[in-house]
């Protein structure tokens, strides 16, 4: 079996990380992540219409929020549950970048380490399989650090013409059934 998805593309920098981010995304058995998350969404209509078209998380402050992790030979899928709404997302690797399939969008991220981080930075972003320009597409650039032993997530999104569109923030530990 080929290595993880996160190991093909960071290589040696994986080893940079700390030890709870690499079992995250350095490993290949099934892994349950439960925590809770704090949401904001922006109240303009069209940005929370496209919330609901992507199925993204409601807002809320303390959200229960679980992440699965399920890796199979060349992808793996997340199921993220967030107080009981459920997006599921396939990621895979093209071109030297994560590849995530996510309901009618596809968001290709380039991957890196910095300072202990794990930081995903959304390049490109195509709906119903066409590309948007850069002036029109979403702009995300999320990470992951761990502290006191927990995987603390921010996963900001924009839109040039709309500002912020929704950003979830948390931690999560391990919790496998």
């Amino acid at each position: 079996m080929s290595p993880p998805l996160f190991r093909q593309l960071l290589g040696k920098e994986m080893d940079a990380l700390p030890p709870l981010l690499q079992e995250a995304h350095d490993a290949s058995d099934r892994q349950r992540w439960e925590g809770l998350a704090d949401i904001t969404v922006s109240r303009n209509p069209a940005a929370w219409l496209l919330c609901r078209v992507m199925n993204l998380p409601a807002r809320g402050r303390g959200v229960p929020v679980t992440v699965i992790f399920e890796r199979s030979e060349g992808h793996e899928n997340w199921l993220r549950t967030f107080a009981g709404r459920s997006y599921r997302s396939e990621l895979s690797v093209k071109g030297g970048r994560v590849v995530e399939r996510m309901g009618p969008a596809t968001n290709v991220f380039r991957l890196s380490v910095k300072d202990g981080r794990l930081l995903l930075d959304l390049e490109e972003f195509r709906f119903l399989g066409l590309g948007l320009p850069s002036w029109l597409r979403p702009r995300c650039h999320a990470s992951e650090r761990e502290e006191r032993g927990r995987n603390i997530f921010d996963v900001p999104v924009s839109v040039p013409w709309l500002g912020r569109v929704i950003r979830y923030t948390g931690s999560m530990e391990r919790r496998d059934a």
